[in-house]
């Protein structure tokens, strides 16, 4: 006996949520992530991620990749387009992978801003990508985790 509709809809919530944090994640890099510790945040002193550190834009690629697996996901576990339990396997661990090193990524900006880093404050944007990698990282866990019948 197949799974029924209801388990299917649950079955597309991690896979939303990863989808959602991904692209969260991947905006968050054109956000500000640096500003100069004397200017108000969303000012012409403050650096995106994206200009910032090449850092930010291996999380975009990271983002973008989690971003069209978890779609695929989302897509099987809606019945729309059916994949194979080894290949879902294999996207669920692909966007495991990526959320752990894009959160390490977006973790290391957060601790160390790129030099000259003195006059250095950390903005907005950094933060929300960091929370996002952290959403995506927690929901791809539950996308890799076996489930029961």
């Amino acid at each position: 006996m197949g799974p029924g509709p209801a388990s299917r809809a649950n079955r597309g919530t991690v896979p939303a949520t990863v989808a959602v944090a991904s692209a969260v994640l991947a905006v968050s890099v054109f956000l500000p992530w640096y500003t100069a510790d004397v200017a108000p945040p969303f000012t012409p002193e403050a650096t995106s991620g994206w200009d910032a550190t090449l850092l930010a834009r291996v999380a975009f690629a990271m983002a973008v990749i989690a971003l069209m697996a978890s779609v695929l996901m989302w897509l099987d576990a809606r019945g729309i387009v059916p994949i194979d339990a080894d290949i879902a396997r294999a996207l669920a661990w692909t966007c495991l992978v990526l959320a752990i090193a894009a959160t390490a990524l977006v973790a290391w900006r957060l601790v160390r801003p790129p030099g000259p880093a003195e006059f250095l404050a950390r903005d907005i944007g950094l933060f929300i990508a960091q929370a996002a990698a952290i959403v995506a990282l927690v929901a791809s866990v539950g996308a890799v985790r076996p489930r029961t019948p």
